[in-house]
């Protein structure tokens, strides 16, 4: 097991960590539905998309890095609880991400898949995780199990949420006390809805 230091991304780093997203995120069947089947658009649409979402999560919530020899290996984004839903300001300031990922059709797509996610998304407090990746070079390392570690250990008294698009990530998100609540399709794709209960629920 290589040694994994863990930090809070800052500014300057978060560039690197949307093009590791992308890159790592570029097969995910949602990311084929949305921003087409063409690998190479593909990445270059992810490319403009993740800059935008990663910014948000970096002023919403906490946008961790996991590196090994400072070397990127794994990004992981949380938001905490009332702030997963974008304010209109929010929704403005994602606008040109959104606007330059994608085609006409394609930013239709984008609607269907970001606004279907918002309506699942709970409405009692909770922590908000994703996005969760790791460098396609050093999957299978413990990376992922690693970074929920380090962001699970403390729930603060509020359950953690976290929706997936791939079934390989179901069992590993169940080792880690997580159960599905639901399965969507959206534009045709199955997804995971999954739930982490607080260790103790905070008393409102």
């Amino acid at each position: 097991m290589p040694i994994i230091e863990i930090h809070t991304l800052k500014p300057q780093e978060h560039n690197a960590a949307a093009r590791l997203c992308a890159q790592a995120m570029l097969d995910n069947p949602i990311h084929c539905a949305v921003f087409g089947q063409d690998q190479t658009v593909r990445l270059r649409r992810l490319q403009y998309f993740f800059p935008g979402m990663l910014a948000y999560v970096g002023r919403k919530g906490r946008l961790y890095g996991a590196f090994i020899d400072e070397q990127m290996v794994g990004v992981f984004g949380v938001l905490p609880p009332g702030q997963c839903r974008p304010t209109v300001a929010d929704a403005l300031r994602l606008l040109p991400a959104l606007l330059c990922s994608n085609s006409i059709l394609g930013w239709l797509r984008s609607m269907i898949w970001l606004g279907t996610w918002a309506k699942i998304d709970p409405r009692a407090p909770h922590w908000h995780l994703g996005p969760l990746v790791v460098d396609r070079q050093w999957q299978g390392q413990g990376i992922g199990s690693r970074l929920l570690e380090f962001v699970c250990s403390n729930d603060e008294g509020w359950p953690f949420y976290l929706e997936t698009d791939k079934k390989i990530n179901v069992k590993l998100y169940e080792r880690f006390g997580f159960t599905t609540t639901g399965t969507p399709k959206i534009l045709g794709v199955p997804g995971w809805v999954m739930v982490k209960k607080a260790a103790k629920e905070k008393t409102q």
